[in-house]
């Protein structure tokens, strides 16, 4: 269950028991009285309700990492409302869902029929244009998605959240990268409202806030940002002063005193990459709010 509901359901409870133990009838019910129902927030509702994360929109048939239309749909239709996406730009500067164009990606991730042969002879990497990117099927089979065709899904489908990964960046790439998500679909809030954006550094973050005021952000908890000079606690007071919501983590990061450091304060976790049932159960038992998995349905 998500951490804020859990704190709130036992503040109200604590509340109510202070008021009776006190013997405050009248006030307890003048209190209940001037309280009205708030409506559940969606997000909140969403994170209550989802156990697991559709890393890279979900594996399909064997395949991860694809960040296709045919894995978002299969994600979805098999009960997902929480997604993880890779987003970089092409060589014109368009987002488009890729989890990177470095020659590993390409040989594993992409399909090793896009890799030009000369730049695998020289060594060189190979970054595409967008229409040759969107010129692509995917493992030979799958179709590519570019910001904008996410957006309209979102759009159509408003139970859903995607959490936003673009790696880690400087300051100037950050901004880029979220500036061309914005632009791709016209600054729309209730597709960006849906995105929960972030990054892996303090200075990702800034660039981030630069960008738009997205309402749900997220920080990677690493030693890209961990070491000597900015600790755990450090992390948590950066996190409360800049609103961000959650973390990611790594599970061979992953720790339970950890975990409990982070959840008192006040943060929802995110744990990835998890496809062994067992651990993820594990994990779950422990208190995180979502794990990050391949191919672990709902």
């Amino acid at each position: 269950m998500c951490l804020r509901r859990l704190r709130a359901r036992a503040l109200a409870a604590g509340l109510v028991i202070l008021l009776c133990s006190c013997g405050q009838k009248a006030q307890q019910a003048a209190l209940t009285q001037s309280l009205p129902d708030s409506p559940p927030d969606p997000f909140l509702q969403t994170l209550d309700e989802q156990d697991y994360i559709a890393h890279a929109l979900g594996g399909i048939d064997g395949h991860s990492y694809t960040n296709s239309l045919e894995a978002l749909w299969r994600s979805y239709e098999g009960g997902a409302r929480l997604f993880e996406a890779d987003i970089h730009l092409t060589s014109d500067g368009k987002a488009v869902l890729v989890h990177g164009f470095a020659k590993n990606d390409y040989l594993k991730r992409i399909g090793e029929q896009y890799y030009p042969k000369e730049s695998l002879e020289e060594g060189g990497e190979y970054l595409p244009s967008f229409d040759e990117f969107m010129a692509f099927e995917i493992q030979g089979q799958y179709q590519p998605l570019d910001f904008s065709m996410l957006a309209d899904f979102i759009r159509a489908h408003n139970d859903m959240y995607v959490l936003v990964d673009i790696w880690a960046q400087d300051y100037d790439g950050t901004k880029k990268t979220y500036t061309a998500i914005c632009e791709a679909c016209g600054y729309d809030a209730q597709v960006l409202d849906h995105l929960i954006a972030g990054g892996h550094t303090k200075e990702m973050i800034y660039a981030v806030e630069n960008v738009y005021s997205f309402k749900h952000l997220n920080l990677y908890y690493s030693d890209e940002i961990i070491d000597d000079s900015f600790t755990t606690d450090d992390f948590i007071a950066f996190c409360s002063d800049r609103g961000i919501e959650s973390y990611s983590i790594a599970d061979d990061s992953f720790t339970a005193d950890l975990f409990e450091r982070l959840r008192e304060g006040g943060l929802i976790s995110y744990v990835f990459t998890v496809n062994d049932p067992e651990r993820a159960r594990v994990l779950l038992a422990c208190g995180v709010d979502a794990v990050g998995s391949d191919f672990i349905r709902e």
